[in-house]
């Protein structure tokens, strides 16, 4: 949702922090156009960039400038939505994702949840939406985007999913927007690695942060300011966007709800282009799962270690990022 600013009204509103953390940095290849190989793209007349106008002004073009194949499109997105017990919310959020217009600026899109063995009708939900299901193997919401990551990103799914991807993940209760995919998505393509959604920056509703878990946030985030350097305002945001060739360095090792700790140290650890985008925040639906006391420490010690136990850049080759393994029920 856009808010304008009167005419004559200077904007005070807090400017989204994108920088470049200048560390070493592993070699992501080059940036992919969004449309047939070589594509470039051109703004909107009204400025929305890809998706603001009426219709996205692309300039399909293959190799050595011909145009490209009518309908070869070279840009995946692939929505990963985390989700345990979430029959309620689960369906709302599939049917939210602006298909439509991600589709028509050329992208196909794959739809996965990211089932943590849930014991109601999630699954099921989720499928008659449309969305293929990964069951976790064990518990923890990092245990389950890790396993789903490695298999998404191993050879054999290739088949399934055609071309360099995009991954964007969002929880699947209800609390994050879908509709903003396509600004995650525009951040990308304008040369981001890593894009992080702020709630803190963005609308939150009455009822969704209390007041301990407000704070509890506000500390981790000067935590992992002060270790990591990058003014982030949000380290426990659950909505994030990656280009795949920067995920592939990621070292991921968290299990539970660390993991999106566990993702911003890695970004900063391989030097990733980090931005962040103000997000609005909705009141869950159903039961929450989260303790705050309990996850607010382990997230402060997988920020320590993380930052303690740095990894040669070198050594950030591409490997498994678990060794348990899930099972991918549809595709």
């Amino acid at each position: 949702m856009a808010f304008g600013i009167a005419k004559g009204v200077k904007d005070r509103r807090p400017k989204s922090p994108s920088i470049r953390l200048r560390l070493r940095r592993p070699r992501f290849g080059p940036h992919i156009p969004i449309t047939g190989p070589g594509a470039s793209l051109r703004a909107s007349p009204d400025g929305g960039g890809i998706f603001g106008g009426s219709r996205p002004l692309i300039d399909e073009r293959g190799p050595g400038g011909h145009p490209a194949p009518q309908g070869v499109r070279t840009r995946s997105i692939v929505v990963l939505l985390p989700a345990l017990n979430e029959e309620m919310a689960v369906g709302s959020v599939i049917e939210r994702i602006p298909m439509e217009s991600l589709k028509r600026a050329g992208y196909d899109v794959y739809v996965w949840v990211v089932d943590g063995q849930s014991v109601d009708g999630t699954p099921e939900v989720a499928r008659d939406r449309g969305a293929s299901i990964y069951v976790q193997s064990g518990a923890g919401k990092g245990n389950g985007v890790r396993q789903a990551l490695d298999h998404l990103m191993n050879d054999r799914s290739r088949q399934h999913i055609r071309g360099p991807r995009l991954y964007v993940m969002l929880d699947a209760d209800g609390t994050y927007p879908p509709e903003q995919i396509p600004e995650f998505v525009e951040a990308l393509e304008s040369g981001c690695d890593v894009v992080a959604g702020s709630r803190l920056r963005g609308r939150v509703e009455d009822g969704a942060f209390t007041s301990l878990n407000r704070l509890g946030n506000e500390v981790l985030s000067g935590f992992a300011r002060f270790l990591f350097g990058f003014p982030i305002s949000d380290v426990c945001t659950g909505m994030w966007a990656f280009r795949e060739d920067a995920l592939q360095h990621f070292r991921l090792a968290a299990e539970s709800f660390d993991l999106e700790a566990d993702i911003f140290a890695s970004a900063c650890e391989v030097g990733a282009h980090l931005k962040e985008l103000p997000v609005d925040y909705a009141c869950r639906i159903g039961e929450a799962k989260l303790i705050p006391l309990r996850t607010g420490l382990l997230i402060a010690w997988r920020l320590l270690m993380r930052r303690l136990n740095p990894r040669d850049i070198r050594e950030l080759q591409r490997s498994p990022v678990t060794t348990q393994v899930g099972r991918a029920v549809d595709q």
